[in-house]
């Protein structure tokens, strides 16, 4: 049989957060990486959409011509970012290029404006990107339109700005925001990985508390442990008290067994040591005949213990099957009827019932055998053994009754016949003592009882009732 592949699980729960926290780091990297170009895009458009409005403000309408006094102030703002160069160009829309650098690009594609909380007027502004002088450059668009004596002159001014100190500010943010991230995320993974210690713990004692007990130590284990791990050390200290009333029970078993077989042994040995000393043929004859009757008891004994121990093992292992009982009974009856009839007696299956039922087939025939053998053995000559079926359908299950017309077993000890190697002082006949113990045994294990009854006018009648197993 291969060995089942084994896996850890502290590497699958120390995988598994690995993989959360990487896939956390990538969504906060490329949050925070989205948040500093956004953050670094609003802050430079502010100051380049101010510088606009500075210059804006500063253009008037002289006698039907276009004064441009620049602001010093509009440029101390845009040198804020020194690193970068700055284009401008004021126009008369539709018309003459007034000051500035002629031929800057424009654009078709223009963004909204930001929000410029104190700006003076509502002046038109939008914002467009494009690449000038090699380099790749945010501009901005402000219009105003001019009015003196009745003439009206709409000016544009456009301020372009390259875009490294922009892209700077953006990869700063996104590298503070990833050694945050990072930061977390190393004091997560030790966190959990302590986490996962902590929950494995228990096992770890479960195990070595398991590992210090001596093989013959089967009491149950008394250990604190979280309720997920309690139903485990409830099915081990539950298997553990099973194994220990299995093997108490061997005990028991193999001491009275041994004790069985030792009885008949020392009879065996007492008669064939008389027949070797005897000279009388007659009284020699007497013991070789008792030294055939220990065989057979022995032989018996130890044929009912080796089914005992076989029926011990299927009725844990084996799994239930559909079982008919008509034909179990009428093969029992078939195989056991020419023995009787040595004896004298007669085997007669009454049933008419077809009935079948979810049992083990080995372990119910064996039931019905020494069942109908123990009413056999107790028979008078020239009786008969009436084995009947019986299905009623307002009855809780299928019946099985034996019948014999023997001395039958008196009240005060029908409840120490199911007993294992009980015998009765009264009875003059030999035998185990395991036949009815390894029936009662098969019967339970089925969910049926036994019934001790007289049977009218001599005999006793065993009845085994199935409850609610008929499936047919």
């Amino acid at each position: 049989m291969a060995e089942p592949i084994s896996y850890s699980i502290k590497q699958q729960l120390a995988t598994m957060a690995i993989i959360l926290l990487f896939i956390f780091s990538a969504v906060s990297y490329w949050g925070a990486n989205k948040y500093g170009q956004r953050a670094a895009q609003l802050s430079y458009d502010r100051l380049l959409t101010g510088a606009a409005f500075q210059m804006a403000e500063n253009i008037r309408l002289q006698e039907g011509r276009v004064i441009v006094d620049l602001p010093r102030s509009a440029f101390d703002t845009l040198a804020l970012a020194p690193d970068d160069r700055v284009f401008y160009a004021i126009d008369i829309v539709g018309g003459a290029h007034i000051t500035g650098y002629e031929g800057l690009p424009e654009s078709d594609n223009q963004e909204a404006a930001p929000s410029m909380e104190g700006s003076v007027g509502q002046l038109p502004v939008s914002f467009f990107e494009a690449d000038y002088s090699g380099e790749p450059v945010r501009f901005v668009t402000v219009e105003r339109v001019l009015k003196d004596l009745g003439v009206a002159k709409t000016v544009r001014v456009k301020i372009g700005q390259t875009l490294l100190a922009r892209n700077g500010l953006a990869d700063g943010i996104s590298w503070r925001a990833l050694q945050v991230v990072g930061g977390i995320i190393l004091v997560a993974l030790v966190v959990i990985m302590f986490g996962i210690w902590m929950i494995l713990r228990p096992l770890n004692k479960l195990n070595l508390a398991l590992g210090k007990r001596s093989p013959v130590d089967l009491k149950p284990l008394n250990l604190n442990v979280p309720q997920e791990v309690r139903p485990l050390l409830q099915t081990i200290n539950h298997f553990m008290s099973q194994l220990a009333s299995t093997l108490d029970g061997l005990k028991r078993y193999t001491g009275e067994a041994a004790h069985q077989i030792r009885t008949p042994l020392a009879g065996l040995k007492s008669q064939a040591q008389n027949a070797l000393n005897e000279h009388a043929p007659e009284l020699r004859q007497e013991q070789l005949k008792r030294v055939v009757e220990c065989t057979d008891m022995l032989s018996s004994t130890v044929s009912q213990l080796l089914n005992r121990a076989q029926l011990a093992h299927r009725l844990r292992s084996e799994s239930f099957n559909d079982v008919p009982l008509d034909r179990l009974i009428e093969e029992v009856c078939r195989e056991i009827a020419v023995s009787a009839l040595h004896q004298g007696v007669e085997v007669a299956y009454l049933g008419h019932a077809s009935v079948v039922i979810s049992g083990d087939l080995f372990s119910l025939k064996q039931m019905v055998r020494n069942i109908i053998e123990n009413a056999i053995q107790y028979s008078p000559k020239n009786s008969v053994v009436e084995v009947d079926l019986r299905s009623e359908p307002d009855s809780d299950g299928p019946v099985i009754s034996i019948s014999d017309q023997g001395p039958g077993i008196p009240e005060e000890e029908r409840e120490h016949v199911f007993e294992q190697f009980y015998r009765s002082p009264n009875n003059p006949r030999s035998g185990s003592g395991l036949g009815l113990a390894i029936a009662q045994e098969v019967a339970a294990h089925h969910d049926a009882h036994l019934q001790l009854k007289d049977n009218f006018p001599r005999g006793l009648t065993v009845e085994i009732l199935f409850h609610g197993k008929a499936t047919r």
